[in-house]
């Protein structure tokens, strides 16, 4: 059972308040007294009432002055007033009672049955809107304590990047300039060795690569969206063009629809256009004729982006993985990489607030849709 709630009944007349309270008694909600106008300011200034019941003729402050008062003050200001009086329809002012928020007339004779059918609806909209106050109460604690500890992981991941960055990558960089002197005096290095450093100089690098992506991801999670209209055709482009340079000898028949654009990050787009072209580049190396396309889709109101290959494509049954960091669906010795490109893709879409997925089959390709 909820916390009992307050009706303030106003009137000059004893009789009348105490007939009102007969009525309103069985509803079992805190009934309070007032013989007057400034009475019952008094009463306002220290409890909450569901609903107030105005006698519309009193001396010295009469009902509408009365609600006037009443809706000058903040806290009362949305408090319901029903207007009671003696008055019949025609010679009450119900246009001056409703301006000054009255949400009915009762007449009298009153009914006791319909006082309380109306009386109990604001009563019943009273304790819900206190419930829903205490949930948001409760919400907003939740969320502090929820913002307090999200703050504090940050902090770790914070420390634990600059960790990762220093104290590690150092160490290992150490490791492989080590290596390199070694390799470049051949007269201490015995074949058999060469092989060894070698190997540790590939494990380091992959290491590094390691750290660099993990520093990526890290970076991702602040900084603010600075959104704008985005020339996808043109970026992709610029990318395309980018690696064909890396690789000259690659014939890539890439392909880039006209007019694309996206409202996001220009930086962050760009990031996230390099990561999925990347991974089209690599996946198509052992094509005789490997095909790119960027291009869209409209399914229903969505216009949906996508880049797409006829590479090595995917077994469906592991797409939940393709997005996690450092996940792989293929060896190191197949294709190189850290297994952090849709990871960081993902991170990028889901800080616009839109979503990605892929869809493709073993030996056919593959297709990862973004929204922004």
């Amino acid at each position: 059972m909820g916390p009992v709630v307050n009706i303030l009944i106003v009137d000059d007349d004893p009789a009348k308040l105490i007939a009102l309270r007969a009525v309103l008694d069985p509803l079992g909600a805190n009934v309070v007294e007032a013989r007057s106008g400034p009475d019952a300011l008094r009463h306002l200034l220290k409890e909450d009432f569901a609903v107030i019941l105005l006698d519309v003729r009193m001396p010295i402050m009469n009902g509408f002055e009365t609600a006037e008062m009443i809706r000058q003050r903040p806290a009362s200001e949305l408090t319901p007033i029903i207007f009671v009086t003696a008055f019949d329809q025609a010679d009450t002012n119900l246009g001056r009672g409703y301006e000054l928020g009255a949400v009915d007339f009762v007449f009298s004779p009153i009914v006791p049955a319909i006082l309380r059918a109306k009386v109990t609806v604001f009563l019943e909209l009273h304790k819900s809107q206190q419930e829903l106050k205490r949930y948001r109460t409760q919400l907003q604690g939740l969320v502090q304590e929820r913002t307090t500890a999200l703050t504090a992981i940050n902090r770790e991941l914070e420390a634990f990047s600059y960790f990762v960055s220093h104290d590690l990558r150092a160490p290992l960089l150490s490791i492989d300039t080590i290596a390199q002197s070694l390799l470049d005096n051949p007269e201490v290095v015995s074949d058999g060795t060469n092989d060894q450093i070698m190997r540790l100089r590939r494990t380091s690098k992959q290491m590094m690569a390691l750290f660099d992506g993990m520093q990526t991801l890290f970076r991702l999670t602040g900084g603010d969206i600075r959104r704008q209209k985005v020339d996808i055709s043109r970026i992709a482009t610029e990318i395309i063009a980018q690696f064909q340079a890396q690789e000259p000898k690659r014939q890539v028949d890439s392909r880039v629809e006209e007019g694309l654009t996206a409202s996001g990050d220009a930086g962050l787009v760009r990031i996230l256009l390099t990561n999925l072209i990347s991974n089209a580049w690599k996946f198509t190396r052992d094509k005789p004729q490997p095909v790119i396309t960027i291009g869209s889709e409209r399914v229903a109101v969505e216009t949906r982006l996508f880049v797409r290959d006829n590479g090595v494509g995917f077994d469906m049954i592991y797409a939940h993985k393709l997005f996690g960091a450092f996940q792989r669906l293929h060896s190191q010795s197949e294709f190189a990489g850290e297994g952090i490109g849709l990871a960081v893709a993902q991170r990028i879409v889901n800080r616009h607030g839109g979503r990605i997925w892929a869809e493709g089959a073993m030996g056919e390709g593959a297709t990862v849709y973004f929204v922004l």
